[in-house]
């Protein structure tokens, strides 16, 4: 009785540690649904999860050595097409959407990323970097030599090819502001992206939009209807579509949506937002979040060592040169100068520490880690049991820390638009500069050597310039 109450215990804790792990999965994305809109499908830590389309509970549908991503249905609703880096690079996979054995389609050492499906369900779309930086394919559901859609029409850099079911024109992006740089929220010129389409029967092209900004990600359901991503709205990416012939906002979110699928039926539109999933009803013209639950089994089932030589991404050396803190696989360890003696600093298991810096007592680290998804500071005294305190809690990431002279004052990069300012006495952090920071081609900021002026850099007509913010007066 004794050992049967133990392993009810056992299993017990087990389940309370699952789903306190993973009960809402951050990070999904490229949301589909199948064709009749009541099955959602999505790419979670690496492999593809299904759930009913109004959320509950997930079931894993993939489990390979490689990333599974980009899925989407069949319209007949027979089939799951994918990407997956089983052997390196992306290739596209086909499944039967019931289960079943997976087959691989395409075998180019190039990346091979599943975009749509023809509307009578034999061939698969997908963008390749086979041909140039990128092009749009099509390889049939029996395999076979993919064929290049736009070979003879002029046309580079095309991606995020979606086919209308009743004109047969193929709606696509080209340029790199909709692929490498779709994160680059606000970018306004002669590289913007807009709704436009082929149709390789007629030849006809079409330019649907005309904005400065950007329009891109053309999805449509099959009576024709298109829905997209555009930021003329309030300069965030919002969903749009053509209410006779005129474009109109759906949604007016004051934070972005990323990879947007309408369902055939033309029912509702999932798409991601906030590191979380959502779905958009159509009718009732309502967005909200998809309340969704993942339990999975800890892929290492035993602790196992790992050798972190060649695998040290962040160091610091404490002032009286005796310790050192360092970062490997998104762990934090302290040792001695010489490294003989090695400790692993205990952190949440499911948050990766990003750097580390010793604070002036030589006693505390100062370092910075994931917290629902973006990068924190945090404390840390490693002579004390008592857990870590979070120093920042922004909804962006804290980043590229740099201290004063004297280790008083701490100056780092916060999103895309602020320089902070730390004192590392009261631990409160302030903004001291708003400018164009970018969340890219950042460079770090630093005192002076008189700790009189902090040097960092600002973006002006896409090229970085210096400036000087002055301590006493706050001038810049």
């Amino acid at each position: 009785m004794k050992k049967l109450f133990l392993l009810l215990f056992a299993c017990f804790c087990s389940q309370q540690y699952l789903i306190a792990q993973d009960a809402t999965p951050y990070f999904a994305s490229y949301p589909t649904l199948t064709p009749d809109g009541k099955t959602l499908i999505y790419s979670y830590d690496g492999d593809l999860w299904k759930a009913p389309a109004e959320g509950g509970i997930s079931a894993r549908i993939t489990a390979g050595e490689g990333i599974a991503t980009n899925p989407r249905v069949s319209p007949d609703g027979k089939w799951l097409a994918f990407s997956s880096s089983q052997f390196g690079n992306y290739d596209v996979y086909l499944i039967p959407l019931e289960g079943g054995v997976i087959r691989r389609l395409t075998f180019h050492s190039a990346n091979d990323n599943v975009e749509s499906w023809s509307w009578d369900s034999k061939y698969i779309y997908f963008t390749s970097n086979r041909y140039d930086r990128m092009s749009t394919y099509k390889v049939n559901i029996n395999g076979g030599t993919p064929l290049r859609v736009f070979s003879n029409n002029n046309f580079d850099y095309t991606h995020n090819a979606f086919e209308d079911p009743v004109t047969g024109e193929i709606f696509f992006d080209d340029t790199f502001e909709s692929s490498f740089f779709s994160n680059r929220i606000g970018y306004k010129g002669p590289f913007n992206p807009d709704i436009q389409s082929y149709n390789p029967i007629t030849g006809k092209y079409m330019r649907y939009t005309n904005w400065i900004g950007k329009d891109m990600w053309a999805s449509v359901d099959k009576k024709g209807t298109i829905y997209f991503v555009s930021d003329e709205a309030n300069g965030k990416y919002n969903l749009y579509t053509f209410l006779n012939g005129k474009k109109t906002a759906l949604t007016h979110f004051n934070t972005s949506v990323m990879h947007p699928f309408v369902d055939a039926a033309g029912d509702k539109i999932v798409f991601e937002k906030d590191f979380k999933l959502f779905s958009y009803n159509i009718a009732t013209k309502h967005a909200e979040e998809i309340p969704l639950k993942v339990f999975k089994n800890n892929t290492l089932s035993t602790l196992q060592n790992f050798n972190v030589n060649g695998n040290i991404t962040d160091f610091d050396v404490s002032s009286e040169g005796k310790k050192l803190a360092f970062v490997s696989r998104g762990k934090l360890f302290v040792s001695d100068s010489k490294g003989k003696f090695i400790r692993e600093i205990k952190t949440p298991g499911r948050e990766r520490i990003m750097d580390v810096h010793w604070l002036k007592d030589d006693k505390t680290l100062l370092f910075g880690q994931t917290s629902a998804g973006f990068e924190n500071f945090y404390t840390k005294n490693i002579e004390s049991d008592e857990p870590e305190k979070q120093i920042t809690n922004e909804p962006k990431n804290c980043r590229r820390l740099t201290f004063n002279s004297d280790r008083t004052k701490a100056v780092f990069l916060c999103g895309s638009d602020q320089l902070m300012l730390l004192d590392l006495k009261t631990m409160k952090a302030s903004p001291i500069v708003k400018d164009e920071i970018w969340g890219i081609e950042n460079s770090t900021p630093y005192f002076s050597p008189d700790d009189r002026y902090i040097m960092y850099t600002a973006h002006r007509n896409f090229e970085q310039d210096i400036f000087l913010y002055r301590m006493d007066d706050k001038q810049i």
